[in-house]
């Protein structure tokens, strides 16, 4: 199980998604999704997770925007990211 909390952001130009989430915790080898209270151990603890994704051009507003100086630019997945805990 993942658990994670999402800021949403549209840009209609160039339909832009950005995401930021934050707060990534693993349910371990949970995997019922009854509503009960699951004990969720922190992933990633202080880190935020920036995506943009865009149709068929990224508006050099957003481009702009999404410049972070000293801030790693790779790959990132959530779902592994909680894996490695089993």
């Amino acid at each position: 199980m993942v658990s994670y909390t999402r800021e949403p952001y549209v840009y209609p130009a160039g339909n832009v998604r950005v995401t930021i989430d934050y707060d990534i915790r693993s349910g371990l080898w949970e995997t019922e999704f009854t509503g009960k209270d699951v004990p969720l151990t922190p992933v990633c603890p202080g880190e935020y997770i920036l995506e943009v994704k865009y149709d068929n051009f990224l508006p050099d507003l957003i481009r702009d925007i999404i410049q972070l100086r000293y801030r790693e630019e790779t790959a990132f997945s959530k779902y592994g990211s909680c894996r490695r805990f089993g």
